[in-house]
């Protein structure tokens, strides 16, 4: 008899104990006391062992055979009726049948797995008699496939794997059950799937690869209960769920090829699954020129048959541009920006924006302006009018792009007029134009006109805290740090204001973190911040260790310990500077900011400069578009003698962060030792510009002087 037949009903067994249980894994479903709950097994084990030795006669087995398909029409029964005495009485009968089969044949296999299936079907449920009697047929049959997967299930079921406490005791026992369901069906889906689930939790990254690419490979599941009951109601065995999940999986195991080719198929057979869409742009993302074109193909065929999908066409331009086909990207933009102008304005306004920063990358600013005009012109936003929350956004965007090509390209004249149309279309009360004219006063060394600006935009908005803080700042660039100080010790004490997203400078890096606006830590936080910018080490060691004191749970005291390492660089201690940004890390190992940090400050010092190296490049793998660890890396390639990376990294940065002083002076440094001395000069004197601290300042009028 094949086994799989007698197994019909465990989908209603094992799936209801699931469903009860699902992702957060409440209390084990109740059992019987201990004495009772083996009981049938043991009694059933003892029946086992006493007819060792000896064989059923014909006879005995038909008659088993007979009671056993008694016991299934029983289950058939209870299946179909509706009231509960009813089903209890069949159940109750079905387990009286198997229990006579098994005792006229002991050795039947098939009866075991049948009373397992019931001993957890029938309430109140019992997991322990289930394993038991489960555990017999398999001994008895060790190619048992139904009794196997009850095995697998509980196993499953008992590790609580996607529960805070998991049991990994029962790790390796799933494992090794999913392992006899997928030798006896190579083709289970769900065996695959719980494995690849399985191996993820134990960071078996090679096998987990393994067990979903077997899983892809496998026939489409109808019998999925159990496993979406364990992993979630979204939960599905369908192949293109492992794909969702082999991406990740290769992308971590540093695959990006084989991960690309994975994804592409999965969204060129659904260019609606926007999850596959996610993946697939995160992987590109992380691959050179190369290995994101293999996706073309895939990504042609999707747009072809979907023109209208915006993220879709956004993804096939990135991937063009970046493997050398720019002029593809870029009619590909023009072509679908116009079909769809007619009727998604939005969508086509989109696609301009991404034209303009596709041509931004490849330093053809002219270009970029053009489109991004285009953009707003599309969307009907190239004269004043009221405007909606959502237009109001894209123009900001817009703006602030346009004003960022125009710095870059050293067009500096055309920066204040294009600020000024902003302010038209945006109206006088919004603070946008006003934020930018700071920061293009800032970057061009007109601190005292960035002051003056934003004392008058604090002066109609004074209880804006972000506008306090940039007048803080701005003071301090002035040379007066006491002042600033002061504007945010009045704030220390106060009522606390609603929480905010506040940002503040930590030496390489800017930390990020959701404070509430007039909290004392935040406040002390920023004073030693400020204090750390003028070069007053010791002040603003003060200030950290009482941010430190005040700050409640783990993160913002790492957040205080950070701000702290950075006062003592500042401060010439460079033993505590060192000592506490270790600290961090081992705590939290990939903490971007501590990496960078050390990274720079032993560059700085002139120490152990691989490992310095070595520290940033974890940093940029896990920001790679943050300019200042972008800037630490390519001042560790200048330290190491590696020029050519060095300009790279240094212009990446640059490009990011037109403002940073610091980032000048590398790239002058650069150019410098390359011999390009006007280049050299130039880098030189913006970051004069940009500087605010003394002996910076002093430091770049003598690179300049030697210049000339």
């Amino acid at each position: 008899m094949d086994l799989k037949t007698v197994s019909v009903f465990a989908v209603l067994t094992i799936g209801s104990v699931t469903v009860a249980s699902a992702q957060s894994q409440p209390a084990p479903l109740p059992t019987p006391a201990p004495a009772q709950a083996v009981k049938m097994a043991d009694a059933l084990a003892k029946n086992l062992d006493a007819f060792a030795g000896r064989e059923a006669t014909r006879g005995e087995r038909e008659q088993a055979y007979t009671k056993l398909l008694e016991g299934q029409r029983y289950i058939w029964t209870a299946s179909r009726l509706r009231t509960q005495a009813g089903v209890t009485n069949a159940n109750r009968s079905a387990r009286q049948a198997f229990e006579k089969a098994v005792d006229l044949d002991p050795r039947l296999a098939e009866g075991y797995t049948a009373l397992a299936e019931l001993a957890i079907s029938t309430p109140p449920g019992d997991i322990n008699e289930g394993i038991a009697l489960a555990s017999i047929a398999v001994k008895l049959q060790p190619n048992n496939f139904g009794s196997h997967r009850i095995l697998a299930r509980l196993f499953t079921f008992k590790s609580r794997m996607n529960s805070e406490n998991p049991d990994r005791s029962f790790f390796d026992r799933a494992v090794a059950e999913w392992k006899e369901v997928a030798r006896l069906d190579p083709r289970s889906a769900e065996a695959w799937a719980f494995l690849s689930a399985l191996y993820e939790k134990t960071d078996r990254v090679p096998e987990q690869i393994e067990a979903l690419k077997r899983w892809l490979a496998s026939a489409p599941s109808v019998d999925s209960q159990f496993y979406r009951g364990f992993m979630g109601s979204e939960a599905n065995l369908a192949p293109e769920a492992a794909s969702l999940q082999l991406g990740p999986a290769l992308l971590k195991a540093g695959r990006t090829k084989e991960a690309i080719e994975t994804l592409s198929v999965a969204v060129a057979d659904d260019p609606e699954n926007y999850a596959a869409l996610d993946l697939l742009r995160e992987a590109i993302e992380s691959a050179n020129g190369e290995t994101a074109a293999i996706a073309t193909d895939a990504l042609q065929q999707a747009v072809y048959a979907n023109q209208g999908n915006v993220s879709l066409i956004s993804l096939l331009a990135r991937v063009e541009s970046r493997s050398g086909k720019l002029d593809e990207a870029v009619k590909l933009l023009n072509d679908s920006s116009r079909k769809l102008l007619a009727a998604d304005r939005p969508s086509a306004s989109v696609l301009k924006v991404l034209l303009g920063d596709l041509l931004n990358g490849e330093h053809r600013p002219a270009d970029a302006l053009k489109a991004y005009e285009e953009s707003l012109s599309d969307r009907g936003l190239d004269q004043a009018m009221n405007l909606s929350e959502d237009e109001r956004e894209f123009a900001m965007q817009v703006f602030g792009k346009m004003i960022d090509t125009l710095k870059t390209a050293n067009r500096l004249n055309e920066v204040k007029p294009l600020i000024e149309r902003a302010r038209k279309l945006l109206g006088d009360k919004d603070l946008f134009a006003d934020r930018q004219l700071i920061s293009f006063y800032r970057e061009s060394g007109m601190k005292a006109d960035a002051l003056a600006v934003a004392r008058a935009t604090r002066s109609r908005l004074p209880n804006d805290y972000g506008l306090l803080r940039l007048e803080a700042t701005l003071l301090t660039e002035n040379g007066k740090v006491d002042e600033g100080v002061a504007l945010v010790k009045k704030l220390i004490g106060g009522q606390t204001a609603k929480p905010a997203v506040g940002s503040s400078k930590d030496g390489e890096t800017t930390v990020s973190v959701t404070v509430p606006n007039y909290d004392d830590f935040s406040n002390y936080l920023f004073i030693s911040q400020l204090y750390s910018q003028a070069g007053r080490g010791t002040e603003a060691a003060d200030a950290a260790n009482q941010a430190f004191t005040v700050a409640r749970g783990a993160e913002r005291k790492q957040i205080a310990k950070l701000t702290l390492a950075t006062a003592r660089q500042t401060s010439g201690d460079y033993t505590g500077a060192e000592t506490t940004l270790r600290e961090i890390l081992m705590e939290t190992p990939r903490n971007p900011i501590a990496l960078n940090n050390l990274g720079y400050f032993l560059l700085e010092r002139g120490e152990r400069l691989q490992e310095a190296f070595d520290l940033i490049k974890q940093a940029v793998a896990i920001d790679p578009t943050n300019p200042s660890y972008l800037d630490s890396l390519g001042w560790a390639y200048f330290r190491l003698g590696n020029v050519a990376d060095a300009e790279k990294n240094l212009k990446d940065a640059a490009r990011l962060d037109v403002g940073s002083a610091t980032i000048q002076e590398h790239l002058g440094d650069v150019y410098q030792e390359q011999g390009k001395i006007d280049l050299a000069a130039a880098a030189w004197q913006r970051a004069l510009k940009l500087a605010s601290e003394n002996v910076e300042i002093e430091r770049l009028k003598k690179k300049l002087g030697q210049a000339k």
